[in-house]
């Protein structure tokens, strides 16, 4: 049970017996005795006059007494009842109806259904999961916090990407094997009569030329321009921080275009469950992280991640480096380390493939994001930093490229982000790592904990919170693409809203029509999977984490494949346009 279904029931318990104390304790008048009669008071008091009756206190209380019952009988002896067959309190009939009341709203009313108390349906494990709920609201606290823990490889989470996808096949050709039917028409979707992949949901670009700038540079790529390369930078929240869509993703746009690199990643995980794919990548558990979700950092300033790594003592280190266990990622140019450059900043010793470099200096006159780029023979090469000292040392992340035509995608996730927290950063550095980054698309990935937080958050000032965040990427990075990617569908155990929630049609709905306001593309997810019901149907195929909200890696498989598909599709459309060759 949740905090909202506990605090829910105790506040009607506490309504019901509340009502029924007042009628037990007002009830104390015998039936039939409309003229109540006392008897004179009979206390066991010396002859001698005491100070009650020199002061008259008893003749004055039986007084009062006596008016308050000759009022009691002339209103009606206490609460009316409903009749005399049904002796019950009219005000206990109406208390009920108010409880009822109170424990039915969540079930009418879309965003509440956390603080429903009754659940209807079967769940999809033997141990049915709890509502999907979103990442916490940022802590209003400004400092730093421990990291979860020591930063590990995990390359291998690549290999969650290629799990068999259930069959969807009939159970005569699956050879009498059982499955789960509900996700057969999704997993089918994914390929023609022929085996080749379809179009699962294409891109609504409501401009006509809202990608035309990325598919230029597409263009570039695809013909082997020397320096071309397509960057792509990819915001989001929890589901993007797990590199599973945005993983495969990359895989394709490179397997298709080219590899320039892995692209930027911050110097730890800040938050549990953060990962990226296709690169090694370690680091101390030492540092200590502000983020845009809470604790804030005092300056506001996170760097292309939201996320600032600070440490005060010696031998806290990071370490980057190609993959070493899938074909991605194996190649690397340069390494570019994006940090705080500030008044008595600490020294950082540089090693790469283990051999001392020049050290990183981030001492400066003034506080300002700063860039350091190390070249390197293309190959696999590993890179490290560690602190010299206990002066300041503030890093954001490391950004790994190629110089060779390519794509490069570079994926932000924020644990626990709604999209307005882009704007808790300061202004003029978000507009400056931005821009840094070079990127010729730019991907804002949300709506998920929207979703969760219902329409507690007004949709006017979701609309207008997300334009402003917009408003700031292009005027930052005016060169650039623009791409909303909705939310996918949340799954629910509410079987009358068909096991999804409600809000996330709304918050879709919302993020569309500000798209067609300012003339960003928009990939529609949640139509993608199949709209309404279909994450508990992956749920149940094991496409979907039991979370009822995060695809497992088969799912972000599917995800990643269906957003190559349509950008594939508007990159042909775009060719056939313009008349590129």
């Amino acid at each position: 049970m949740s905090t909202g279904q506990l605090i829910l029931l105790i506040t009607a318990a506490g309504l019901l017996l509340w009502r029924a104390f007042v009628l037990v304790t007002n009830r104390g008048t015998p039936e039939n005795d409309d003229d109540p009669n006392y008897p004179d008071p009979k206390l066991q008091l010396d002859t001698q006059k005491t100070a009650h009756e020199l002061f008259g206190e008893l003749d004055s209380t039986l007084a009062v007494d006596h008016d308050a019952d000759e009022r009691y009988l002339q209103e009606g002896g206490g609460d009316p009842v409903v009749s005399e067959a049904m002796p019950v309190a009219q005000k206990m009939i109406m208390t009920g109806a108010l409880v009822w009341f109170v424990v039915a709203l969540p079930y009418v009313v879309p965003g509440l259904e956390g603080f429903q108390l009754l659940s209807a349906g079967a769940a999809p494990s033997p141990a049915a999961p709890s509502e999907p709920v979103g990442g916490p609201l940022p802590s209003a606290s400004v400092g730093e916090a421990k990291l979860p823990g020591a930063t590990q490889d995990q390359q291998a989470r690549g290999k969650e990407l290629d799990a068999p996808i259930p069959d969807s096949r009939g159970p005569i050709a699956r050879g009498g094997k059982s499955d789960a039917p509900e996700i057969s028409a999704a997993v089918a979707a994914l390929r023609d009569k022929d085996g080749k992949l379809k179009i699962r949901h294409s891109i609504d670009d409501f401009s006509g030329k809202g990608l035309d700038k990325f598919l230029s540079k597409l263009a570039r790529v695809d013909r082997k321009e020397k320096g071309a390369i397509a960057r792509i930078q990819y915001y989001g929240d929890s589901i993007v921080a797990s590199d599973f869509v945005t993983g495969k993703l990359r895989r394709l746009l490179q397997s298709r275009f080219g590899d320039a690199g892995h692209g930027y990643a911050i110097i730890a995980n800040a938050w549990p469950g953060w990962f990226h794919i296709d690169v090694s990548r370690k680091a101390s558990a030492e540092w200590k992280v502000s983020t845009c979700v809470g604790p804030y950092a005092k300056d506001a300033l996170y760097g292309l991640g939201c996320a600032s790594f600070q440490s005060y003592q010696a031998d806290v280190w990071t370490r980057f480096g190609t993959s070493s266990s899938d074909r991605w990622g194996r190649e690397v140019s340069r390494f570019e380390v994006e940090y705080l450059a500030q008044p008595g900043g600490g020294s950082v010793e540089v090693k790469i493939d283990g051999k001392v470099r020049e050290p990183l200096d981030t001492n400066a006159a003034e506080t300002r994001v700063a860039y350091r780029s190390f070249d390197v023979p293309d190959g696999p090469h590993d890179f490290e930093l560690r602190t010299t000292s206990d002066k300041a040392t503030r890093l954001f992340g490391i950004r790994m490229e190629r110089d060779t035509p390519g794509v490069v995608l570079s994926a932000a996730g924020i644990t626990g982000a709604r999209v307005r927290f882009l704007d808790k950063q300061d202004d003029q550095h978000f507009g400056r790592v931005l821009s840094a980054a070079k990127p010729d698309l730019v991907v804002l990935a949300f709506g998920s904990n929207e979703v969760t937080d219902g329409l507690l958050y007004p949709m006017d000032k979701f609309r207008e919170t997300l334009g402003a965040v917009m408003a700031q990427i292009e005027a930052a990075v005016p060169d650039a693409s623009y791409m909303l990617a909705g939310p996918p569908d949340m799954a629910s155990k509410n079987a009358a809203h068909g096991h999804s929630r409600a809000v996330v049609p709304i918050i879709v709905k919302n993020q569309i029509q500000v798209a067609k306001e300012r003339g960003w593309a928009f990939w529609n997810q949640y139509a993608a999977m199949g709209g309404a019901g279909s994450m508990w149907a992956w749920m149940k195929g094991g496409l979907g984490s039991q979370d009822m909200f995060h695809p497992t890696g088969q799912g972000g498989n599917l995800l990643g494949r269906w957003q190559y598909q349509a950008i594939v599709e508007a990159y042909t459309k775009y060719l056939a346009r313009t008349k590129a060759p």
